[in-house]
């Protein structure tokens, strides 16, 4: 009964925080496949592809050698970063968890038609929007991946799923659970880390969709990121009253179940099966300390006002509209997760 009330109260407090300014657009995906659109990756292609972009002779010698190591998607990922020395250094802020990573790749991006670049390119950045916990931009970015990008690199597996992984955060389950679906089907040779992750999220996506107060959290926990992007239309404020009202029908459903049994109902302490976190496949464990990481917007707040200004600057003069746009929503959601510091 506690948990309940506060839930309400949460819903209370969503309301309250409506304030009247711009409208961030959350992408709409687009509908599933109902066949296979990819194609087993074409070495011979990839490589004379990467060799017009400026790969040398040793680099693509080097990656035959690398596919053994790593594995063919990230040895392609580092001969792409070698002949594009400027796709490689932003790589390379991303890796720092530095915040001026997506204003490098977008750059990027933004320079290049080619088809290859921008797979790598997209599969990048969408890395970025999801450790910031942005997995709408995630899927507007991979979703151009997948009308514009795929059979172009050995990336694509990897950006189908992390497509249903944004979706399933955003979250948005009934689309996620059959796009993982499909990535199992139609990936059987992807790396078993996926697999298994995909395999995971189905369960839990299922089991989830089935709870009812699962259900009611997740629409608050959208409604919250909305409002964190300062999207206060008036499909938001519905939804927010939409919430209180079906938090009060189960406060009162409860309160009558205590009222007839004369304690609280069943099932209401730990679950023995909880729920995991919706998070991206681990990779190997990594030697350190366990102190926190700390996050990118941590990193954004810690930033000289000078150094944010000019990548806010560049933002605004160096992009087309489209990227721009999409840059502005990410820089103030970082703002935002600093906690005004």
């Amino acid at each position: 009964m506690m948990r309940l009330r506060a839930l309400l109260a949460v819903a209370i407090g969503l309301a309250a925080a409506v304030v009247a300014q711009g409208d961030v657009a959350a992408p709409v995906a687009p509908p599933q496949e109902a066949q296979n659109p990819f194609k087993p990756f074409d070495r011979a292609r990839f490589e004379a592809q990467v060799q017009k972009l400026g790969a040398t002779a040793e680099q693509v010698q080097a990656f035959g050698k690398q596919i053994e190591e790593f594995g063919v998607a990230r040895a392609a990922d580092q001969l792409v970063r070698a002949a594009v020395p400027a796709f490689g250094a932003a790589v390379k802020l991303q890796e720092a968890n530095d915040p001026a990573a997506a204003l490098e790749l977008t750059k990027v991006l933004a320079a290049t038609t080619d088809p290859l670049l921008q797979a790598h390119v997209r599969y990048h950045l969408a890395q970025v929007f999801l450790d910031s916990d942005d997995p709408e931009r995630s899927v507007e970015v991979l979703s151009d991946y997948l009308r514009q990008n795929i059979n172009q690199s050995a990336l694509d597996a990897e950006a189908a799923f992390f497509y249903s992984q944004s979706l399933a955060e955003i979250p948005l389950p009934e689309l996620a659970v059959p796009r993982f679906r499909a990535f199992l089907q139609w990936f059987p040779e992807a790396s078993e880390r996926f697999r298994s992750a995909a395999h995971q999220q189905i369960l839990e996506l299922e089991r989830q969709q089935e709870s009812r107060l699962h259900q009611l959290a997740d629409g608050m926990k959208k409604t919250t990121r909305d409002l964190k992007k300062q999207k206060t239309d008036k499909p938001i404020q519905v939804d927010q009253e939409g919430y209180i009202q079906e938090l009060q029908e189960l406060i009162e459903m409860y309160e009558e179940m205590e009222k007839q049994s004369g304690g609280p109902p069943s099932g209401n302490g730990p679950s023995s099966n909880p729920a995991t976190q919706s998070a991206l496949p681990e990779g190997e464990a990594t030697v350190g300390t366990l102190n926190k990481k700390p996050t990118l917007a941590d990193r954004w707040g810690d930033m000289k006002d000078r150094d944010r200004e000019k990548i806010e600057a560049e933002v605004q003069n160096s992009l087309p509209p489209q990227y721009r746009k999409m840059l502005e929503h990410y820089y103030k959601k970082l703002g935002a997760g600093t906690g005004n510091r």
